[in-house]
């Protein structure tokens, strides 16, 4: 396992899709280069990299599919970059107990085509599923669009392998639960490299379903689209898909069917046996009917399906120094979810050049809400500027009216400001001392979720 010091290697690896990082100076750019960079291609080669950290006191920072949009991957001080791209495959098929094993590396597309090829999905479908590394969607607590039916990561997830920063490895028993006392995997899905590095995940998978539904349902208000999916819970129809766009960013699907429309918009999914599917389909409508809903039929729901996984705007909205875009995904209970729509709306509208937004995770008692921006600015330092107001805007107002400033993406460096407020001063004292006990040199990703080692205070 060789050390790389390229400096263009070294750039690379400091970068993800955080927009924040794409205005950087030169300067900026070159005070979080790593050390150097190292491949591992083995377990027992994680081992050296953390021993070699250690003994020559620098930090780590564990590199996957570098997804990310929040600089989580960025280091702060000097750092060796662990970089998870070379340890990847499938360890294991177990069809008998619905379970797949891969090294942490591995792309969350690639178990999938794995799996669809045997007749089987992981269920797990986020926008970045083609270029995120399972071990990276696991350390971020990552959410999929089918989370309705499958489950968010920490729902799919049954075992992990971790290289602590003692150099132990750490396995949880491969079974489906277990009550015996609280369970230690959890610390490490949304961890954000802060307590180790994921080596190989076990994860539960379903069979590719008999058959699929999607449909577009226009709705005259928000209030309207959000009730009606809590409705779906009430009436226990809930789709496995469900996602409510403002009007700004329905205009996107509407135009797949050459629709009109200055409404809100449902774009539902179902997937499951031939026999149920068409049954629940219907109530969902008849639902929604009750509610100003109004069908458009299935192809702007095929529609969606068949674009999902495109981000261009992502790119195109980053691709000057005057120009940002960027998604900020919050959640709340129900009847925090018009309020915290509508404050954002009013509190953005003279500060962003057009806000699209949309709720696409559902739950008993609530749902996300992707709020997604587009500002420009006079130059690289003004444009930056305008996105952190933003940014704060939103986080603030979220947490307002009581909601959570993060649902999916994670903390990374864009969101440190506001960790502390939400998780409150007891649990950021308990996470400090897990910390503590874990890494007590404080050499895992240090600053992320403002855990840094006392002593390097």
């Amino acid at each position: 396992m060789d050390l790389i010091t390229d400096k263009a290697e070294k750039r690379k690896h400091i970068k993800d899709w955080w927009p924040a990082s794409m205005k950087w100076t030169e300067e900026q750019i070159d005070n979080h280069l790593p050390a150097g960079i190292v491949v591992p291609k083995s377990v027992d080669e994680i081992k050296q990299a953390v021993k070699y950290a250690s003994e020559h006191k620098l930090a780590i920072v564990t590199y996957g599919g570098a997804s990310g949009v929040l600089g989580g991957i960025v280091p702060e001080q000097p750092s060796l970059t662990v970089d998870m791209q070379e340890l990847k495959g499938i360890i294991n098929f177990d069809e008998n107990n619905h379970l797949v094993t891969a090294y942490a590396g591995t792309l969350g597309g690639e178990i999938e085509k794995y799996l669809n090829k045997k007749g089987y999905t992981l269920g797990h479908y986020p926008q970045s599923l083609y270029l995120a590394s399972i071990g990276g969607l696991v350390a971020t607590k990552s959410a999929g669009t089918f989370s309705s039916k499958y489950g968010n990561i920490e729902n799919i997830v049954q075992s992990l392998e971790v290289v602590l920063p003692n150099g132990e490895i750490f396995v949880n028993r491969n079974i489906p639960r277990s009550a015996t006392g609280p369970y230690i995997p959890n610390l490490f899905v949304g961890s954000e490299g802060t307590l180790g590095i994921i080596t190989k995940v076990t994860l539960k998978i379903w069979k590719i379903p008999e058959t699929k539904e999607f449909r577009g349902i226009e709705f005259d208000s928000i209030e309207d689209a959000i009730f009606t999916a809590r409705e779906f819970y009430r009436r226990d129809i809930v789709p496995a898909v469900v996602r409510i766009y403002n009007p700004a960013e329905a205009q996107n699907l509407y135009s797949t069917i050459n629709y009109q429309s200055n409404k809100v918009l449902m774009i539902i999914g179902l997937v499951g046996a031939k026999t149920i599917v068409p049954e629940v389909l219907k109530q969902v409508l008849i639902t929604a009917k009750k509610r100003t809903g109004h069908d458009l039929g299935a192809s702007i729901g095929n529609n969606w399906e068949r674009d999902r996984y495109n981000a261009a705007w992502l790119k195109e909205g980053n691709d000057s120094n005057t120009k940002i875009a960027d998604a900020i995904e919050v959640s709340g209970n129900w009847t925090m979810l018009p309020k915290m729509f509508h404050l954002v709306s009013e509190r953005l509208e003279n500060k962003v050049d057009k806000l699209w937004a949309h709720c696409s995770h559902c739950y008993p008692s609530g749902a996300n809400i992707y709020f997604i921006i587009f500002a420009t600015g006079k130059d690289a330092a003004d444009t930056l500027a305008k996105y952190n107001e933003i940014w704060k805007i939103v986080m603030d107002s979220v947490h307002e009216v009581g909601g959570s400033g993060a649902h999916h993406h994670g903390i990374g460096r864009q969101r440190l400001p506001w960790f502390n407020e939400e998780v409150g001063p007891v649990s950021f004292d308990l996470l400090k001392k897990i910390k503590s006990s874990f890494d007590p040199k404080g050499m895992f990703n240090p600053g992320i979720l403002n855990l840094k080692n006392d002593e390097k205070e």
